[in-house]
């Protein structure tokens, strides 16, 4: 089937209270290998590509092979390009046929992230292509604890912002961060009770790798968790095996990256089950 709409696959998610793991994916191994999962475990298959990713291959390119997936799974397939800053890229993206895009100006004052990220769901939305925003910051697993509190989403912030901008979902800073602690994470979930009451569209929760208690946070309107961490660890720890036990000659790209992003395997079933998307597609 062709690429499917990522706000039709999370509206529904929103509904029936599960959330949908967003997996990062850098190359066509990595595509296959979370196609093949999610057909598997009949859940739809949401893949998202950074702005390195588009800046290493190309939009046009990463994006062909991704629709050759989507036609040939059995499952809903979407495409959602993640965390951006620039106008050209999602320029790029959207022409590219990208499902949905996020629109990361967290890091501006209120009104300022309101300004921006209206002028980029105006350009989308003119061609139906549906847009994330961020309000609070989810910092980095790398920083402090406390300072990362600081930039919790505030939940009459967040209602207000959804109105202002018509955005189709929301980040929400909660207590997650990107890339591996160095503490152990504690999600906030009263304030994402009260952002959900106030907030209908659906929420989104970036930093979801190495953080306990994710099964939880569906009920409460999280609809679209990012994993990539946790991905590229066992991603690279095959790599590295294969690279220093085999010999030479036997080593060439397919039999270096299919091993390598096979080794994720077990961590996107984990997800899909975990977050209730197992038996959703």
């Amino acid at each position: 089937m062709p690429l499917v709409t990522t706000k039709e696959i999370l509206v529904k998610a929103r509904k029936e209270g599960y959330a949908v793991p967003a997996f990062n994916v850098t190359d066509m191994q990595s595509i296959q290998t979370v196609v093949k999962v999610c057909e598997e475990e009949n859940a739809p298959c949401l893949l998202e590509a950074t702005e390195t990713t588009i800046d290493t291959y190309g939009a046009e390119y990463i994006a062909a092979i991704v629709k050759v997936a989507a036609s040939e799974a059995k499952v809903p397939v979407a495409f959602h390009l993640d965390h951006s800053y620039r106008y050209a890229t999602f320029v790029k993206a959207i022409k590219a046929g990208f499902s949905s895009v996020m629109i990361d100006a967290s890091q501006k004052p209120f009104d300022e992230n309101v300004r921006i990220t209206k002028e980029i769901v105006k350009l989308a939305h003119s061609v139906g292509v549906a847009v994330e925003a961020e309000l609070g910051h989810v910092g980095q697993g790398s920083s402090d604890e406390e300072e990362n509190k600081k930039m919790y989403t505030d939940p009459d912030e967040a209602a207000k912002f959804v109105e202002l901008t018509n955005v189709d979902f929301l980040a929400v800073a909660i207590g997650t961060a990107h890339g591996l602690y160095k503490y152990e994470p504690k999600l906030d979930l009263d304030i994402l009770k009260k952002i959900s009451e106030k907030v209908s569209i659906p929420l989104v929760l970036h930093g979801g790798s190495g953080t306990p208690g994710m099964e939880k946070t569906p009920p409460l309107g999280i609809s679209k968790v990012n994993v990539f961490t946790d991905l590229q660890i066992p991603i690279r720890e095959k790599a590295k095996e294969i690279l220093t036990t085999q010999p030479l000659e036997k080593l060439y790209t397919p039999t270096i990256w299919k091993p390598a992003n096979e080794a994720a395997v077990p961590v996107i079933r984990e997800y899909l089950v975990k977050l209730g998307a197992k038996g959703k597609a």
